[in-house]
C-alpha cells in the first residue's frame, strides 16, 4: 500500500474503534475500504489472506461500518462524493 493509504487506514481504524466490533475485523474492513478508494485496489480475498480475517467477517464489518463511512475515512483521503458511490463487497 502507498504511504498515504497506510496513513488513511491508521486514521480510519482509530475513528472506527468506537464501534462494538473486533479490532482485527475493523482493521481488515478499513484496509479493504481504503484500498478500494486508492489506485492500488486489493481484492477482498487478498485482504482476507493478508489479515487472517475471513471474507464473510470483513463483509459483515464493512456493512456495520458503512453507515459511518464518511466519519471514518479521512476527508483528505477521499471526498464525500466518492464515499457515496462506494458499494459493499
Amino acid at each position: 500500500m502507498a504511504n498515504q493509504t497506510v496513513k488513511a487506514a491508521q486514521e480510519a481504524v482509530g475513528k472506527a474503534e468506537q464501534f462494538d466490533i473486533s479490532p482485527i475485523s475493523i482493521a481488515a474492513a478499513v484496509i479493504y475500504i481504503v484500498t478500494q478508494l486508492s489506485d492500488y485496489k486489493k481484492a477482498l480475498k487478498d485482504v482476507s489472506s493478508a489479515t487472517g480475517v475471513e471474507e464473510g467477517t470483513i463483509r459483515n464489518s464493512f456493512k456495520d461500518l458503512y453507515p459511518h463511512i464518511s466519519k471514518i475515512v479521512p476527508s483528505w483521503y477521499a471526498p464525500e462524493e466518492d464515499l457515496r458511490h462506494f458499494c459493499c463487497p
